[in-house]
C-alpha cells in the first residue's frame, strides 16, 4: 500500500510550474510568484496546498506559519484598524468631525443669534 494516497493533501514550497483552477488562487500565484512585488522579500517563502493524484494548487498562502495558522483557525487573520487606539478609543475621520461641528452649531445658533441682536 503506498503512503501517497489520492486526495491526500499537503503543502510544499511554490514551484513555477504551478497552476490553479479558479481565479483567486491564480491571481495569488501569480503575486507570490512574482519576488519584486514582495513589500518584505525576507518573511515570503510562497507555500502551496496541493491535493495528491489531482492537478492545481487548492490555496496559497506567504509562508508555512501562515498555511498551517489559516488552516487550523475558523477565522481570517483580521487586518488592524488603523483608527482605533486602545487609550483614546475611536478615532474619528474628517467627515465625522464636520458632521459633530455641524450638530453642536446647529444646537448652538440660537445662542448665537441672541448675541448678535444684542449688539
Amino acid at each position: 500500500m503506498s503512503k501517497y494516497r489520492k486526495g491526500a493533501m499537503y503543502l510544499r514550497h511554490l514551484k513555477p510550474t504551478d497552476k490553479a483552477n479558479d481565479m483567486r488562487t491564480a491571481l495569488r500565484l501569480a503575486t507570490f510568484s512574482e519576488p519584486e512585488y514582495w513589500s518584505n522579500p525576507e518573511r515570503v517563502k510562497p507555500v502551496v496546498m496541493v491535493q495528491h493524484g489531482i492537478e492545481g494548487v487548492a490555496g496559497v498562502w506567504m509562508n508555512k506559519e501562515d498555511a498551517i495558522i489559516s488552516l487550523l483557525t475558523r477565522t481570517q487573520k483580521r487586518r488592524r484598524n488603523a483608527k482605533h487606539n486602545e487609550k483614546r478609543g475611536q478615532r474619528m475621520t474628517k467627515g465625522d468631525l464636520r458632521k459633530a461641528f455641524r450638530a453642536w452649531a446647529f444646537k448652538h445658533e440660537e445662542k448665537r443669534n441672541t448675541v448678535r441682536e444684542q449688539k
